[in-house]
């Protein structure tokens, strides 16, 4: 998927693989951060990426079957709360 930066906006956007998914066919989580802004074990742990996904400054996060489904759902979740 190919986006221009208009769609971006003024959003950093880091995208990695959901450690919650397992099997052969994992998910993967889009955040509206730096990576320098994630935590480094909310990549590699499922408890640890649930329990900052629920704290307050937690930026906004979309999962996807692919990265560019993740990108995608997130994209959609920032500007749907411009809208309103």
């Amino acid at each position: 998927m190919v986006l221009e930066e208009r769609h971006l906006g003024l959003w950093p956007v880091t995208i990695f693989r959901d450690p919650c998914s397992a099997g052969e066919r994992p998910r993967w989580v889009a955040v509206a951060c730096e990576p320098t802004q994630l935590p480094r074990e909310a990549a590699n742990s499922c408890l640890v990426l649930q329990y900052w996904r629920k704290q307050l400054h937690c930026p906004p996060c979309a999962e996807g079957e692919t990265p560019d489904v993740a990108l995608a759902n997130l994209l959609a979740a920032l500007h749907g709360g411009q809208e309103g």
